[in-house]
């Protein structure tokens, strides 16, 4: 039996690499080889990188061999940061957004890490993307996974996270991996054709946009923001708003649908009940929901949140399980919200 498995590995946009790795190999040693090799790697902090087997979620144990871990000759592994399971929200007061200066798109940064680029198959990938550039010119030239922004003690950071595609910080790159601190007015440039953002706190007034509704589609009563934003939520925690019995604010974020450049678009909640079908102007092309297919309550009481499948023609499930018609559900968050089995939206708080 032979001592060496003929594997590949994708390091970041390093893909398809080949290598020839002992079974007795750790994936903790794999990555001090791959450190070793790749100088354009940082190698300050081995332990926020982890290997995976391509399309899992989890990573591999980092102390047992390749053969224990039953490595196979044409599996495919993978080189990447530890993968954060759930994104950290942002307290309201420490929003922040980004305005695509073309297009005056504007991009709500509501949790970190926030990453900057496209969707792809990972839904883990999907759910910590804040800023979907697809649908923007040049946005196609813009990696998966571009650049990421961190918040951490009451300030904002940028991070570049592909090795081919650049990011311009008031036109000065960023090395790779490199960290730079984001203030107001700031200007980012991603990727080679330069996709120019300007950066701004919840405290500054942005300068008018072109198209004033943002990618986050927030539902309002009057009085309306100021023009060219939409309106932002009050600082309130939700715990002191539960607490208090009033409204609370909600997020439906999409995980799954049939238009790609939707993935990771957020409905944001404060009023209730609200009403879940193509009605919405982001779920108007899901042809498999219905015009009214489900709706959303909240018991300021029992401060529980409750789905009720308005007699939809393709059902509703909750975590995968479907609801009857016209019975209120309780859903919790993090819950995993199907609406015909083409769209699935994940229930935040």
């Amino acid at each position: 039996m032979s001592d060496y498995i003929d594997v590949k590995i994708d390091i970041f946009e390093h893909q398809d690499q080949r290598a020839r790795i002992l079974e007795s190999l750790k994936p903790a040693d794999l990555i001090q080889e791959i450190l070793k090799e790749f100088d354009d790697i940082p190698t300050d902090s081995p332990d926020k990188y982890a290997i995976f087997l391509k399309g899992m979620e989890r990573p591999l144990n980092p102390a047992s061999s390749m053969a224990t871990l039953d490595i196979q000759p044409q599996d495919i592994l993978v080189f990447d940061y530890i993968r954060q399971t759930i994104r950290q929200m942002l307290d309201s007061k420490d929003y922040a957004f980004l305005r695509e200066e073309t297009t005056g798109k504007v991009y709500d940064i509501q949790w970190q890490p926030a990453v900057i680029g496209r969707p792809d198959s990972d839904v883990g990938h999907n759910i910590i993307l804040a800023v979907n550039v697809n649908l923007l010119p040049n946005g196609m030239t813009v990696s998966r996974k571009n650049a990421q922004i961190t918040f951490s003690e009451g300030r904002y950071y940028i991070e570049p996270l592909a090795e081919h595609n650049p990011v311009f910080l008031n036109g000065k790159e960023i090395p790779l991996n490199g960290k730079r601190e984001l203030k107001n007015n700031d200007r980012l440039a991603i990727g080679r054709t330069k996709v120019s953002f300007v950066f701004s706190t919840q405290g500054v007034t942005p300068s008018t946009v072109a198209e004033p509704r943002s990618q986050t589609l927030i539902y309002h009563p009057p009085p309306r923001a100021p023009a060219g934003w939409e309106d932002v939520a009050p600082p309130d925690r939700n715990a002191s708003v539960l607490s208090a019995g009033r409204n609370p604010l909600t997020f439906l974020v999409v995980e799954k649908c049939s238009a790609p450049e939707n993935v990771g678009q957020k409905l944001t909640i404060n009023e209730y009940p609200f009403m879940l079908g193509r009605i919405l102007p982001l779920l108007s092309d899901e042809k498999a929901i219905s015009r009214k297919h489900a709706e959303i309550t909240y018991d300021a009481q029992k401060k529980k949140f409750y789905i009720t499948d308005l007699n939809s023609s393709n059902g509703v499930t909750v975590d995968g399980i479907p609801v009857q018609p016209e019975e209120p559900t309780e859903i919790k968050p993090g819950a995993k919200v199907g609406l015909s089995q083409v769209l699935v939206l994940q229930f935040e708080v």
